[in-house]
């Protein structure tokens, strides 16, 4: 699944560690720095005309990933360190799935601050890979 590859990449990077400092889809209360991984909307996969319906060639989904602190400069390293392990990333398997490229789609920006005066910053990927038996 794409998150979990993008975790497995990122926690191999030394971004974070899975289910402790390293999220997906949902951001817990605790700990105050952490990442997390959100699937978006992404764009239509790459056909040809003899590949016939939902058999795309490459899969284009994109995420969002958000870094959170209490402190600005610590959310936004973070996302910094992030784009340093995924941004240009190509022709990289994980999990057994061949990622054609992994671009950052801007920089790290200031999202919002939480209920409990922590700053988040956000980051969105746009990512071409190989079609997967489940996404």
């Amino acid at each position: 699944m794409l998150l979990d590859d993008l975790a497995t990449r990122l926690s191999s990077q030394g971004i974070g560690t899975c289910g402790s400092t390293l999220f997906k889809a949902f951001f817990p209360e605790a700990p105050d720095a952490a990442v997390c991984l959100f699937k978006t909307a992404g764009l239509p996969p790459v056909h040809t005309m003899e590949a016939g319906p939902s058999r795309g060639l490459v899969d284009r989904p994109r995420v969002a990933i958000w870094a959170r602190d209490a402190r600005p400069d610590g959310a936004e390293k973070k996302l910094q360190d992030v784009q340093g392990a995924l941004d240009g990333l190509n022709a990289v398997t994980i999990n057994g799935i061949l990622y054609h490229s992994i671009y950052a789609l801007q920089s790290p920006f200031f999202l919002k601050t939480d209920e409990g005066g922590r700053f988040i910053y956000a980051q969105n990927y746009e990512i071409m890979r190989s079609p997967a038996s489940s996404s």
